[in-house]
């Protein structure tokens, strides 16, 4: 029995061995950028299969032998600040001082038809109105309709507003300059603009960075495919059915991924020209915080949710793709972020609504 117990503890020691090097191997293909390597950069996608299998070992290993808990430990320290950014812990701080309240929200073309309350309204410019945010970006408002009354509304309390295509931006801070964004992509569009806050000119940036155009069938085919895993079905035939229902996910992933990746490069070669002044940048990225983009772009900015959020922050909650790809960079040598939160009682869109208070981490001389 001692035999067949060391033979099996050998087994299970070289099993979390292999997840920790395949979790280290997604970790890596961030840097993978992908208009060269756009199918390798896909396996940053798995990063969380690995991570909650690391985690399992943690439990499993405490519960059968203690003495091994340092492997997976081992592991998930060495891609610390990938897990921190997928998955971070925060203490609760409040602001002090001046502050500055910045929302992003995918309108998703205003919610359609569910959205609209009995008087005529929509919700979600309801929801946008009341949201008392400085700085508000959204993407897919192309709906002319709901967004000229959110313009109406806004303007009566005080905002300005650029709109290019189907993305706006509303500020309560003097807009200075606006233009839209020449970023090459198929159908998504992004601003820039420049706020005056506190004598401080901000630059900022709301992109819609390139989307992947899942069709809602084939959204269905992957959802019932892996539901068949859950109805006995022989193990060949729920291969077949994944590899098939998900083939074209991914071509359309890494079709997709390429013009992403060029937009972050275009982006950030914008904000380092722009440096050292601020930086706020909000959007829908269409990308995980594992992976090309978000690394590129937090190694000069700040993420609102890793720095004050916590949990997953899913952002993208549309059935079977639980996700977070909405985010919020800010200049972190200027601002500190508090109370970033993802409102998910309300899903009249297919994103979920992220906003987050910004302070001064020294205080503006007068």
């Amino acid at each position: 029995m001692k035999v067949i117990r060391t033979i099996l503890v050998n087994l299970f020691v070289g099993a979390n061995i292999a997840v920790i090097l395949l979790m280290w191997l997604t970790c890596l293909s961030t840097y993978l950028n992908p208009s060269s390597w756009p199918r390798l950069s896909l396996l940053s996608l798995t990063f969380p299969v690995f991570l909650a299998s690391d985690l399992a070992f943690i439990i499993f290993w405490l519960i059968f032998k203690v003495r091994r808990v340092w492997i997976p430990i081992v592991g998930l320290l060495a891609c610390g600040s990938f897990v921190r950014d997928y998955f971070p812990l925060n203490l609760p701080s409040s602001p002090t001082g001046d502050s500055l309240i910045v929302l992003t929200f995918n309108v998703h073309g205003f919610g359609g038809a569910e959205a609209n309350t009995p008087d005529g309204g929509n919700h979600i410019v309801d929801y946008v109105q009341a949201s008392q945010a400085d700085v508000i970006c959204l993407q897919e408002c192309h709906m002319a309709r709901y967004r000229d009354s959110l313009d109406l509304k806004l303007q009566a309390l005080g905002y300005e507003h650029y709109h290019h295509a189907t993305v706006s931006f509303y500020s309560r801070l003097p807009i200075l300059w606006s233009d839209s964004l020449a970023l090459p992509s198929r159908t998504n569009n992004g601003v820039v603009a420049h706020l005056l806050y506190e004598g401080d000119t901000i630059l900022l940036i709301n992109n819609h960075f390139e989307s992947n155009h899942f069709t809602l069938p084939m959204r269905e085919a992957y959802i019932d495919a892996i539901k068949q895993s859950t109805h006995n079905a022989p193990t060949r035939i729920i291969g077949d059915s994944l590899r098939r229902e998900l083939s074209p996910i991914v071509r359309l992933l890494a079709e997709a991924a390429p013009y992403r990746a060029t937009q972050a490069d275009s982006i950030n070669n914008i904000i380092r020209r722009w440096a050292p002044r601020p930086v706020i940048l909000c959007g829908d990225f269409n990308e995980t915080p594992i992976s090309y983009p978000h690394r590129l772009l937090t190694h000069t900015l700040t993420s609102a949710f890793v720095q004050s959020g916590n949990g997953l922050g899913i952002t993208f909650h549309a059935r079977g793709f639980p996700v977070r790809i909405d985010h919020i960079l800010f200049s972190g040598d200027v601002w500190r972020s508090h109370h970033t939160t993802i409102d998910d009682t309300f899903k009249y869109s297919d994103h979920l609504p992220l906003s987050t208070i910004l302070t001064r981490k020294t205080p503006k001389k007068r």
